[in-house]
């Protein structure tokens, strides 16, 4: 499997099409644009993980996991973990969401349930008017099956293993009154090349999928939709988040942070980039989330923003301790005696939207725990089953077999006694999509109150009473709904915030996606898109994935028919050629602050002088960047990539943003041979659209005296207006690293794409030998020789 994401320092400064976000709305447009023959770029918040890099235990997953949002008054604001996490867990006051990042999204994490709606849902008042044209034409019904075209979902082969947890819901099927069957999954049974031309392994039925799949089996949008957008020109960049967007001069400007890479602990300005079209696909918190801050920062908007919100009818709870063995606890790298396959995490359904009434369907399906989270499920449901359960069946024998079960599962562990018979069930139903998600700080939280008690989420918990009942045991309602951390609901599909309708008064985006530029009316902002679940209107009652999946398929060939742009759907024909492995490389993150001024026919020193009439002060935060190590040492200028940006009042009241910038470590002084240099040169951008050409050394010179931290840390620049060697000078001045920011440095310094502990030491120790070498034969080496 090759890595799909470019390096941060290619972002450059404009583009023809910014998607904000991977995944399905985000991989989706990305895809058919760059088929479409337009330059696409994707910025996706979280790290790009390969098969293999996935969690496995309890501690990589919380290590993997942040926690974020108001919290709730017992947690207070909350901003823990790390900031691609792949497990996002938002704690929003009235609900509790759960999301994953990273390049992919929540396919990253999902169970990969390619399920159709109940036709009705889509042909209801709640779709703006055109949305049901094209319903009733057959084009959401061709956009359907190019989704599944791509994801080839199919259900779990008859002639592999039986799984227990399957055939537990069968027997719950019998008595709910639903329809039992087996779901089509995003999963590859054997080894096999996709529609996007990659080949996926076979499934080994770990049940590992909510963890991410390490097997390579599982047909998340990183195997499909986001290749194919790479092969086909389209640029992927990973741990870059999007803030908000504002209108320029005939074109958007989208600001970002680069997050992961140590820019945090300089307090960083935010980057900008600009682009013609911009594709809000971050998902339904994260483009809800955007739009709230652009409005905040005075972008015109619907007041429908944040509203809408629904949790899908999502209720997720256990049977705990049943009278029949489920097996529904992944293994991961635990060797169990005897070990029988868990499956996929969700295999089966028990449908039930037949019903007169719409809004009174549901489905239940069954699902596995990771295998990072087995360990603690003994003592967790010893615990909470006596407070928070309802034992389904009654008796003292049968009181005594349960009691020993429990005993069990505390002594030998999850894969034995009433863990091994316990069941993990999920129902999808309707709600009245009445939440609301508004700013708070520089994030949100939702209010709700009461969502969890609504008719329909109370009839879904019966519904799982009566599965469970079928299979003894106790019934258990997920801690969250029961209110723990003042929450009502946990919610693993959101919808709305930024719904279509027919006008603003109704929604944020028309029936195409563009968004409306007023309070009232159908005025739109000219390429200004959502393209994710935070359209969808109303709760689908079903995993949403096909349905989130085919109206972006639908948005986007609206966008490309509108502009003239022919999308080819045709499938790879061939596999992608894998390229050889990645090359080690080194990133990390420094800034410097000082004085410029307008004196530039004087030494730096005196254009330096902060009191001097005209000084401004100037400060950098610039990330670098080295791709390949080898490269880098082997060329005689020792050429490292450099993003970031550059505070300097004098020449703009915002930061200026660095298109593409160098830094030379080591290089020959060109007016003094034999001493050496580290060089800059920035080429840098204003909002306005005004360039400057960012020149700068530090002089490694052996002078008399101890000058090698001076000689290090100080940096002597000038600023050309305009991006050209030959403009004229502008500023001049000198900018040093403090004490205080050099420790900060050091501790932002990563070796990337090291595939062991061993790799990070072998570039640690090759980089050290040049650069430390290099110093060494400047500064001690000479010393060293007279006094011998």
């Amino acid at each position: 499997m090759r890595r799909l994401s470019s390096p941060v320092e290619r972002l450059g400064g404009h583009w023809p099409v910014v998607v904000v976000g991977s995944g399905y709305g985000g991989a989706i447009t990305a895809s058919r644009l760059a088929r479409a023959g337009q330059k696409v770029c994707v910025l996706e918040r979280g790290k790009e993980r390969l098969p293999g890099e996935f969690p496995r235990t309890n501690a990589q997953l919380l290590r993997e996991t942040q926690l974020l949002g108001p919290g709730g008054s017992l947690l207070g604001k909350l901003k823990v973990g790390s900031p691609t996490g792949m497990l996002s867990l938002h704690l929003l006051g009235d609900l509790a969401v759960v999301t994953g990042c990273g390049l992919g999204g929540t396919s990253l994490i999902n169970a990969g349930v390619v399920l159709r709606p109940d036709p009705r849902v889509l042909d209801e008042d709640s779709w703006p008017t055109g949305f049901r044209e094209d319903l009733r034409a057959g084009m959401l019904e061709d956009c359907f099956t190019h989704v599944e075209r791509t994801l080839n979902p199919q259900p779990y082969p008859e002639t592999h293993p039986p799984l227990r947890k399957l055939e537990a819901l069968e027997r719950s099927a019998e008595k709910t009154g639903g329809k039992f069957y087996r779901l089509p999954l995003a999963v590859s049974w054997k080894e096999s090349v996709n529609a996007a031309g990659v080949r996926l392994k076979g499934c080994t039925l770990c049940g590992d999928c909510a963890t991410g799949c390490n097997v390579g089996a599982k047909n998340t949008l990183q195997m499909n939709y986001l290749p194919d957008a790479q092969h086909h020109g389209a640029e992927l960049f990973s741990q870059v988040a999007v803030h908000h967007v504002e209108r320029g001069q005939g074109h958007w400007r989208v600001y970002y942070r680069l997050v992961g890479m140590g820019r945090e602990l300089f307090d960083a300005p935010l980057q900008f980039l600009t682009a013609d079209h911009v594709v809000l696909a971050a998902g339904t918190l994260g483009s809800t989330e955007i739009l709230l801050r652009s409005r905040a920062a005075g972008l015109s908007v619907s007041n429908e923003v944040g509203k809408h919100f629904s949790g899908n009818g999502d209720v997720m709870a256990f049977g705990y301790n049943l009278d029949v063995p489920v097996n529904a606890v992944s293994y991961g790298d635990h060797e169990v005696k005897n070990a029988e396959p868990v499956g996929p995490s969700i295999t089966g359904i028990i449908d039930m939207r037949g019903t007169e009434h719409v809004d009174e369907g549901m489905v239940i399906e069954e699902g596995a725990v990771p295998a990072a989270l087995g360990g603690s499920l003994p003592a967790l449901f010893a615990a909470v089953a006596p407070v928070l359960g309802q034992d389904t069946d009654e008796g003292f024998i049968d009181g005594l077999q349960e009691n020993a079960r429990v005993a069990e599962s505390l002594v030998r562990g999850p894969y034995h006694g009433a863990v091994r018979n316990t069941q993990t069930l999920f129902a999808m139903t309707h709600d009245d999509g009445g939440g609301e998600l508004r700013l708070e700080g520089d994030g949100l939280r939702a209010v709700w109150p009461g969502a969890g008690r609504q008719e329909g989420y109370l009839r879904a918990e019966q519904k799982i009473y009566k599965a469970v009942e079928a299979l003894g045991g106790t019934f258990v309602r997920n801690p969250v709904s029961a209110r723990l951390l003042d929450n009502a609901l946990l919610v693993t599909h959101p919808l709305g915030g930024c719904v279509m309708a027919d006008d603003a008064e109704g929604g944020v985006v028309d029936h195409e996606g563009r968004v409306f530029s007023g309070e009232k009316g159908t005025e739109i902002h000219e390429g200004l898109y959502v393209c994710d679940g935070a359209v969808i209107p109303r709760s689908i009652g079903a995993n949403p994935l096909l349905t989130i999946s085919a109206v972006s398929e639908r948005f986007v060939a609206r966008l490309a028919r509108r502009h003239g742009w022919h999308i080819d759907y045709a499938p790879m024909q061939a596999p992608q050629q894998l390229p050889p492995q990645e090359p080690l490389g080194l990133r990390f993150t420094e800034t410097l602050r000082g004085t410029i001024s307008t004196a530039v026919d004087e030494p730096y020193q005196a254009a330096a002088n902060p009191d001097r009439p005209g000084a401004s002060s100037l400060r950098f935060v610039i990330t670098v960047l080295v791709e390949d190590l080898n490269a880098m040492l082997a060329d005689s200028r020792h050429p490292m990539a450099v993003t970031g940006c550059i505070e300097a009042p004098g020449l703009s009241a915002k930061p200026l943003m660095v298109t593409h910038g160098t830094l030379n470590v080591l290089v020959e002084d060109p007016n003094r041979p034999g001493y050496k240099q580290l060089r800059y040169t920035l080429h840098l951008r204003s909002e306005s659209g005004e360039r400057f050409l960012f020149e700068g050394y530090k002089q490694l010179t052996d002078d008399p005296g101890i000058d090698f931290w001076e000689d290090t840390t100080t940096l002597f620049i000038t600023l050309r207006r305009g991006d050209s060697p030959d403009a004229p000078v502008a500023y001049k001045g000198i900018v040093r690293i403090s004490v205080d920011d050099f420790a900060r440095q050091v501790s932002t310094f990563r070796v990337t794409h090291a595939l062991s502990v061993q790799d990070q030491v072998s570039a640690v120790a090759r980089f050290g030998k040049f650069f430390l070498g290099g110093l060494f034969e400047l500064y001690w080496k000479p010393s060293l020789e007279e006094e011998t």
